[in-house]
């Protein structure tokens, strides 16, 4: 069974070229903007007078410790926090890469992810043009031994630690295909971890699970769903429960294929003039579409879910979406910082505004509480509902 991954938000990413300011004295203080930088809105207001003030008066009199780093990042978070939106950040270097490194994850390994329902490792998934891959390692390929240590003797997680280690390195697998043991020696790589699993179930339905919308996740939504056409697949089942949105442009990358060429999203700005809709190129597909989703799915995810209802006719199946209709932008600040910064509303190609509201699914059908969703219909009769529903259009 494929144990669905839980992501963490993530929203619309813009890296713009150019960085931010702040706009405030100390930082022309330090050579980061010229003085003609500051607006003169800041340079006259009074509460910016006072500010300089109270920044004075704690440096210079206060018994508590205090730097003028500590200061100015509470001033910035102070600022964000006054917007009390949840999705507007501030991050210090080091929180800036650790949401990079979400958006784009990736692990030291062979590139293979495997079960673990029984005493050895089965191979489950291949990633492609992995040392894996390379070798011909394959589904259902049972890992029995890794560098001479007995899977059955070590357990699984050990096991996994020892495929794991450092880019260059070899990894010595004893593996039992198709029932004959063989030997194989890789050399690990980084391996960017897919966000994106399929297969063919019966009656040719093409399962698509997308985890959420990372830096590859379109061309994996692409790759993988012309795979399954050329497999024979006659009706499409998309899982997007539990996934957290991302960027909004991986989401459009996989609307191409999904949806009829035309309108996906818009995005209202604070000027109206910026305001701006964003296509599928096409040529999207006549396959019946089921989407299924619950309370986790969000932001690209619902963008997604909503095109590929209205735009393609598909049906929604599980229970209300998030409800996030709004979008953030990252914008890079001075030493590797960034600000996420909540800069649109979007609107589904019906015109739709879903902030607090989500998507409603035409086939309701809740999550039994004791339930892990997987891949799995007999394990999990959401999915089986969802093949139902789809087994009916796919018969029309």
């Amino acid at each position: 069974m494929r144990r669905r991954a839980l992501g963490v938000w993530a929203a619309l990413t813009v890296f713009l070229m150019a960085g931010s300011s702040a706009g405030t004295w100390w930082a022309t203080q330090n050579g980061m903007l010229g003085s003609s930088g500051i607006p003169a809105s800041m340079r006259q207001n009074e509460e910016f007078t006072r500010f300089v003030q109270v920044y004075d008066s704690i440096r210079s009199d206060t018994i508590w410790h205090n730097t003028p780093h500590q200061l100015l990042v509470g001033a910035i978070n102070g600022m964000v926090g006054t917007l009390h939106d949840q999705f507007s950040n501030y991050f210090s270097s080091s929180q800036n890469q650790s949401f990079q490194q979400m958006l784009n994850p990736t692990f030291v390994g062979i590139g293979v992810e495997v079960s673990d329902t029984s005493s050895d490792l089965v191979i489950q998934q291949v990633f492609a043009n992995s040392p894996a891959s390379k070798a011909g390692l394959k589904s259902g390929d049972v890992i029995t031994a890794v560098d001479g240590q007995n899977v059955t003797k070590i357990g699984d997680a050990q096991a996994v630690n020892l495929i794991h280690g450092k880019v260059g390195t070899a990894v010595h697998l004893a593996v039992t295909v198709n029932g004959h043991s063989r030997f194989f020696v890789l050399k690990r790589a980084v391996i960017d971890a897919p966000t994106v699993y399929s297969y063919m179930m019966p009656h040719h339905i093409a399962y698509m699970n997308i985890l959420e919308f990372g830096n590859n996740t379109g061309q994996e939504v692409v790759n993988q769903f012309h795979q399954m056409v050329k497999e024979g697949a006659k009706g499409l089942l998309l899982d997007m429960r539990d996934n957290p949105g991302g960027e909004v442009t991986e989401a459009l990358d996989a609307a191409n294929v999904l949806v009829p060429a035309g309108p996906v999203v818009s995005l209202h700005y604070k000027n109206p003039a910026d305001n701006q809709t964003f296509d599928s190129s096409g040529p999207g597909t006549k396959l019946p579409i089921v989407v299924l989703v619950n309370g986790g799915t969000a932001s690209a995810a619902e963008i997604l879910s909503a095109a590929i209802v209205e735009r393609q006719g598909g049906t929604l199946v599980g229970t209300k979406t998030y409800g996030k209709g709004i979008v953030q932008e990252l914008i890079p600040l001075a030493n590797h910082a960034a600000l996420k910064l909540t800069i649109a509303k979007y609107y589904t190609p019906n015109g739709q505004y879903i902030e607090h509201k989500g998507l409603t699914p035409s086939v309701y059908d809740p999550e039994p509480s004791n339930i892990i969703p997987s891949d799995i219909p007999a394990q999990d009769p959401q999915l089986a509902k969802a093949v139902s529903v789809l087994l009916n259009k796919m018969a029309r």
